[in-house]
C-alpha cells in the first residue's frame, strides 16, 4: 500500500489567509492582481473580481493582456459587499476609480459588520501615475483601511488637505507603483522598434491626435528598417476607464488612404510587457507605461508636441530628461532618464509597507474576535448635512457625480420639447 505524501502547508505571514482582488477595468484588474501575487507570495490564497455597474466592461482578451486569465465577476458594490465573495475575504485590495470607490465604501457603511467576527481589511492603491483630480481622488479612497501612494508628494499633499478639514491620515503608506513590471529585460533581437503607447484620451482633440498619428506615419517612411508600432489602449467594441472619443483606428483610414500605409507601421494589443521586452524605444505622451519601460532600462521619450500641460499629464515628467517631440523618435535613441528623477517617480516599489500594516490590522481584528471599526466617511466625503442631503435625493451616484442624478431629469424636460416639436410638425393650419 502506497502511502500518498500529503501536500506541503502554505507558509510565511499570510498562511491561510484570503485575498480578494479587486478592480474596474481592465489596468485596474491587472494591478490589483499584481498586489495581490505578494500576498500569495507569503501563502495567501486570490481571487479576482470587478466592481462596476457594467458587465461589459471588461472583455477576455484585455484581461489576459493584465495576465488575468481566471474568470472575473462583475458586481455593482451593494451586490458585491453583500456576497460571500466578499464576506470571506481578509484582505481585498481594491484598485478602484474614484466613483466606484465611494460606492464600495458607502455599500460597507450600510452592511452590518457588527455582528460578525471579521470583515475584510481594505486596501486601495493606483493604477498608475496620478495625473489628475490628486485631491478628489484621495478624498474618495479616504475611508480605506490602507491607502497607498505612489510618491512621498503625493502622500504630503493627502496630508495636508486632511490635516484641514479634520481627516484621520494615518491610513496612508508610500508603497511606490506596486503593479509595475520590473524585471531586468533580455537584449532585444531581431528589427528595432519604436512602440508608441496610445492613451484615449491623452490627448482628446481630433486634430491633436491625428498629428499624432501623422508624425508616426513619417517616423516610419524614415526609417523603413524599423518597425513603427502603435500600441491601443483598447478595442473600438472594448470598455476602458477612458474611451476614446477619437479611436486611432478611424483616423488611420483617413491618413492612409491619403498617402498610403507605411509598411513598417502597424497598430498592435499585444500585452505592455512584451512590447516593451522587445522595443528600441518607446514613445507615450503620459502613459504610466513610461515609468515601467523607464525602470527597465528601455530608451523612452514623452512626446512633447503639445506643450507641457497639466492636461495631459506631461507635468508628471518634467525632470525626468525624456521629453522631445515626435519627429525626433528613431530607433538608436539612448536612455538618458535622470536616476533622482526616476527614484522618486514612484518606479521604486516598496510593499513592506504595506504587508507588515495588514499583518499587523488582521492581528489586531484576531485579538478582538470582532469587526474592525470602519473608517468614517465624514468629512472625507463632505459635512454630515451634504451627505444626508446626497444621499437622500439620489443614493450613492448623486454623493460622488451629481450630474449623473440629474441626468433623468434633464432627459426628460428634453423629451417633453421633442414631443411638442413632433406635435407642432403634425399640425396643419386651416385654409
Amino acid at each position: 500500500m502506497t502511502m500518498e505524501t500529503p501536500e506541503p502547508k502554505p507558509s510565511g505571514r499570510f498562511a491561510g489567509r484570503r485575498v480578494l482582488a479587486l478592480g474596474t477595468f481592465d489596468s485596474f484588474v491587472k494591478t490589483a492582481a499584481a498586489i495581490g501575487r505578494l500576498f500569495e507570495a507569503e501563502g495567501a490564497s486570490m481571487r479576482i473580481a470587478a466592481l462596476a455597474a457594467d458587465a461589459g466592461q471588461l472583455s477576455a482578451r484585455q484581461l489576459r493582456a493584465g495576465g488575468v486569465h481566471e474568470s472575473v465577476p462583475v458586481l455593482a458594490a451593494e451586490t458585491l459587499v453583500s456576497a460571500r465573495l466578499f464576506r470571506d475575504a481578509q484582505i481585498v485590495i481594491a484598485v478602484v476609480d474614484g466613483g466606484r470607490a465611494r460606492e464600495l465604501f458607502l455599500a460597507m457603511a450600510a452592511a452590518d459588520f457588527s455582528r460578525e467576527p471579521s470583515r475584510p481589511i481594505v486596501v486601495v492603491a493606483s493604477p498608475g501615475v496620478v495625473l489628475a483630480d490628486h485631491l478628489a481622488g484621495f478624498m474618495s479612497r479616504a475611508p480605506a483601511d490602507i491607502l497607498c501612494f505612489n510618491t512621498p508628494a503625493d502622500r504630503a499633499l493627502y496630508e495636508a488637505a486632511a490635516a484641514e478639514i479634520g481627516v484621520d491620515a494615518t491610513n496612508a503608506i508610500v508603497t511606490g507603483l506596486l503593479g509595475l513590471d520590473r524585471r531586468p529585460r533580455p537584449e532585444p533581437t531581431g528589427r528595432p522598434s519604436i512602440v508608441f503607447f496610445e492613451q484615449p484620451v491623452i490627448p482628446s482633440r481630433r486634430m491633436q491626435r491625428t498629428h499624432l498619428l501623422s508624425g508616426l506615419i513619417d517616423v516610419a517612411k524614415r526609417f523603413p528598417d524599423a518597425d513603427v508600432l502603435v500600441k491601443l489602449r483598447h478595442a473600438r467594441d472594448e470598455r476602458a476607464h477612458h474611451a476614446a472619443r477619437f479611436h486611432l483606428d478611424d483616423l488611420a483610414r483617413e491618413l492612409f488612404a491619403r498617402g498610403g500605409r507605411p509598411a513598417n507601421l502597424s497598430f498592435t494589443h499585444e500585452p505592455a510587457h512584451e512590447l516593451i521586452e522587445r522595443a528600441s524605444v518607446v514613445a507615450t505622451v503620459s502613459s504610466t507605461v513610461a515609468i515601467e519601460a523607464m525602470a527597465r532600462g528601455v530608451p523612452t521619450r514623452i512626446v512633447s508636441d503639445f506643450g507641457v500641460s497639466e492636461i495631459l499629464g506631461t507635468t508628471y515628467f518634467v525632470g525626468s530628461g525624456c521629453l522631445a517631440p515626435i519627429a525626433a523618435l528613431r530607433p538608436d535613441l539612448a536612455a538618458q532618464v535622470n536616476p533622482g528623477w526616476l527614484a522618486g517617480s514612484g518606479a521604486a516599489a516598496a510593499p513592506e509597507a504595506l504587508l507588515s500594516q495588514c499583518a499587523s490590522l488582521l492581528d489586531g481584528q484576531d485579538r478582538l474576535e470582532a469587526a474592525l471599526p470602519l473608517r468614517a466617511l465624514i468629512p472625507a466625503y463632505g459635512s454630515d448635512a451634504w451627505l444626508n442631503f446626497a444621499l437622500g435625493r439620489g443614493g450613492a451616484v448623486a454623493l460622488h457625480a451629481p450630474h449623473l442624478a440629474e441626468k433623468p431629469r434633464r432627459l426628460g424636460f428634453i423629451a417633453a420639447v421633442a414631443s411638442r416639436l413632433r406635435q407642432a410638425r403634425r399640425f396643419t393650419p386651416r385654409g
